[in-house]
C-alpha cells in the first residue's frame, strides 16, 4: 500500500505538523493565563527575543540585564512574579547565584518558579542548576513551544498527591 494515499490532502490545504499543533495549544493556554515573567540575560539580544516571544504569548514581561538586577527586581516588585526565566553564564552575579539569593528571600518570593535559560546542555549543568534552586531547565537557542511548556509545567496548578482523578464523564 503506498503511504503517500493515506496522507493525501486537497490541493493548497496545509499539512498538520505535530510541532505547530502543540506550539498552537501551548500559546493558546498563555493567551487563557496570561501572568507576569521575569526574563534575566546579560545579552540585549536574548533579552529581547525571549521578553518578545513571551509577550506575543500573552505574558506580561519585566528584563533584568544580570543576576544582581534580577534579585533587586524580584525583591521590589509590587506583586511576586509568575516565573523568572533565567540565564545562567552572567558576568558579575551568574544565575546560580541570583537563583541562590532569591531562594532565601521571605514567602511568596522565593518560592516563583525559576527556569534555567541556558547554552550549556550538560547533565552537570542541569545539576547545578537543580541543586541551586531552578525548578527547570530549557537549552539555548530559545524556542517558544520547550518554554512554554516549561513555563506550564510549573504555572498549572497541580492536584495534590494522591488526590483521585477527576473524570468528565461518569464511569460505568
Amino acid at each position: 500500500m503506498d503511504r503517500n494515499i493515506l496522507q493525501w490532502q486537497p490541493q493548497g490545504t496545509p499539512r498538520a505538523d505535530p510541532v505547530s499543533i502543540a506550539d498552537d495549544c501551548l500559546v493558546a493556554w498563555a493567551l487563557a493565563r496570561g501572568g507576569h515573567l521575569l526574563v534575566v540575560d546579560d545579552s540585549p539580544t536574548n533579552r529581547l527575543l525571549t521578553a518578545a516571544l513571551m509577550r506575543k504569548a500573552g505574558f506580561t514581561v519585566d528584563t533584568a540585564d544580570g543576576g544582581a538586577e534580577a534579585i533587586v527586581s524580584v525583591a521590589t516588585a509590587e506583586a511576586p512574579y509568575d516565573a523568572v526565566l533565567m540565564d545562567v553564564a552572567m558576568p558579575e552575579v551568574d544565575g546560580i547565584a541570583a537563583t541562590m539569593a532569591i531562594r532565601a528571600m521571605p514567602s511568596p518570593r522565593a518560592a516563583v518558579p525559576i527556569i534555567a535559560v541556558t547554552a550549556h546542555g550538560f547533565a552537570e549543568d542541569r545539576d547545578r542548576c537543580v541543586f541551586a534552586g531552578m525548578n527547570d531547565y530549557v537549552p539555548k537557542p530559545v524556542r517558544r513551544p520547550e518554554l512554554l511548556a516549561a513555563l506550564k509545567r510549573w504555572l498549572e496548578p497541580r492536584a495534590p498527591e494522591g488526590a483521585a482523578v477527576r473524570r468528565t464523564i461518569p464511569a460505568p
